[in-house]
């Protein structure tokens, strides 16, 4: 009976992934695989792993997400204005939300919460220091976001009922 039950044991462990296989296989995957759903991408992709990527550089994040921001946005702490706790991550262009929002579809945005909280005036520079790329993603601010330390993952939730055209 120990024989069989050890068997069994060792016949099921074969069957699923370890979880570093796994972690490569979902690596692997692209937009493509998932027939351009980014919602699903971004949520199968980073956000059920958000576990791996906190406490590590937002760079990680950025090579295993493999689409392009189109903007931040942050707002400074209630109780210190010259800190910054967590910075919204645009994928979509405004037109491209208030689309999809209309549409009744989800338009996702990453919000990342800093294990460090970040200073206002990084970020105000970094907005401004090229005023017409302001709403563009560009590789000064890719450069200073990847070196910061995620220390919590999750994405915006829009009420479709307030966008639905009536």
């Amino acid at each position: 009976l120990l024989f069989v039950i050890t068997l069994n044991a060792c016949g099921s462990h074969k069957e699923s992934l370890s979880p570093k296989k796994q972690e490569k296989a979902t690596k692997k995957l692209s937009l493509n695989d998932f027939k351009g759903d980014t919602l699903l991408y971004v949520q199968t992709k980073i956000l059920d792993k958000k576990e791996y990527y906190i406490g590590k550089k937002f760079e990680v994040l950025l090579k295993d997400l493999d689409i392009p921001f189109k903007r931040f946005l942050y707002v400074p702490n209630a109780n210190n204005i010259e800190k910054v706790n967590n910075t919204v991550f645009e994928i979509y262009s405004n037109i491209e939300k208030n689309n999809k929002l209309q549409k009744g579809e989800i338009p996702i945005n990453i919000i990342v919460t800093w294990q460090t909280p970040l200073n206002v005036i990084d970020l105000y520079n970094l907005d401004n220091v090229n005023m017409n790329k302001r709403d563009e993603w560009t590789p000064e601010k890719e450069a200073y976001f990847k070196e910061q330390i995620v220390g919590d993952l999750s994405r915006t939730n829009y009420n479709l009922e307030k966008y639905k055209k009536k």
